[in-house]
């Protein structure tokens, strides 16, 4: 008798190809499939990420947290063989449950020996934005595809850090979380033995913005990319209400770094004008940066591989780094690093009018 490929999601009737959701219609390791959820509060005390991420075709679920606070970033990554329980999305002592589809998710670190632990129900208060999936080739060979959504809300529940533990409330906490699957070379390890492309695509410099955030009234998202010279080479957002969105059409900024090395966003305004003409104005301020190489991204994990990669059936492991800097980060040893990458989830507080909000502001600068 073959081994059984059936979850509980089997019992749904929304299967779309001939076989169980314990399989993929894709074949290749890269392809995955997970919960990225980031969340702060309005006080600046707590800005943590977290992600749960099955890689079908390889057997391996992982994860992991980091929890800023105090200028130190808290870090916990997980792995485990996927199939030794496929209907859990979790890892030892994380898991995200979905405890009601596109309303209610809860993000549990149990405590454990890297000392950050957290229970934190996160409900939406907007409709998601649905991206544009996207099928990338380079050089007529298939490179990459991805669909997601993004979803903004409240949180509430605890966050313990250092010997201390915050809670979280609906009034001065959100989350952004975004779902995301598909093929994604840099995750499931190395590509191997394919030929390297004949036209290797070269870096635009400029800035990148990636931002999601929450008011009162309102949600939104948009993602815009700015070569260094002004040229605007891409565009997407939306205004997210109650029970309807409104496009975005037109997005302007002014931004402010840190002056050790433009890495790390500061402060400065933006403004978003929708489809039927309305323009709203925020201003933006720091409010503390999570470093994503700290959950495994770029090759995080100790052993150089990145995310999705077999490292046994059960795998822990973690730091603590002085993260006060904006551009270095100091290990526990006082050994001081500089990552060649300008990636990290900033959070900034929001105002607008008299109105306060929190924004998930990825500002990349790319030289």
């Amino acid at each position: 008798m073959s081994e059984s490929l059936l979850t509980n999601f089997d019992e749904y009737l929304i299967h779309q190809i001939t076989d169980s959701f314990g399989s993929v219609a894709a074949t290749d390791k890269h392809w995955n499939d997970g919960h990225y959820i980031c969340l702060c509060d309005a006080d600046g005390k707590i800005q943590l990420i977290g992600l749960v991420r099955l890689y079908t075709n390889n057997d391996v679920i992982d994860g992991f947290l980091c929890v800023r606070h105090e200028g130190k970033q808290h870090n916990i990554r997980l792995s485990r063989r996927l199939r030794s329980d496929v209907n859990t999305i979790g890892i030892g002592p994380l898991r995200i449950e979905i405890v009601e589809p596109m309303e209610t998710v809860r993000l549990v670190l149990e405590e454990n020996e890297y000392g950050i632990s957290c229970d934190l129900t996160c409900r939406t208060t907007s409709v998601p934005y649905e991206d544009t999936p996207s099928y990338v080739r380079e050089g007529g060979r298939f490179n990459r595809s991805r669909a997601v959504y993004e979803v903004v809300g409240t949180v509430e529940g605890s966050v313990t850090v250092a010997g201390e533990t915050y809670k979280a409330t609906a009034d001065k906490w959100f989350f952004f979380r975004n779902h995301s699957w598909g093929s994604m070379p840099g995750r499931g390890g190395p590509r191997d033995h394919g030929a390297p492309p004949q036209s290797p695509q070269e870096t635009t410099k400029g800035l990148r913005q990636w931002v999601l955030f929450r008011m009162p009234d309102h949600g939104g998202f948009y993602q815009i990319m700015d070569r260094d010279d002004g040229e605007r080479l891409q565009q997407e957002g939306a205004i997210l209400l109650s029970d309807s969105q409104l496009e975005v059409t037109e997005i302007d900024h002014d931004l402010e770094f840190y002056s050790d090395g433009p890495k790390r966003l500061k402060s400065g305004r933006f403004s978003l004008t929708d489809q039927e003409g309305t323009r709203r104005e925020y201003e933006l301020e720091d409010l503390g940066w999570v470093y994503c190489q700290g959950g495994g991204y770029f090759g995080g994990f100790n052993d150089g591989l990145g995310q999705g990669v077999w490292r046994g059936e059960y795998h822990a492991e973690g730091e603590v780094w002085d993260a006060s800097h904006p551009q270095k980060i100091v290990e526990a040893d006082g050994t001081e690093r500089e990552f060649d990458h300008a990636w990290a989830e900033s959070f900034t507080l929001l105002r607008s009018g008299n109105s306060l909000g929190l924004a998930h502001f990825e500002a990349v600068v790319f030289e």
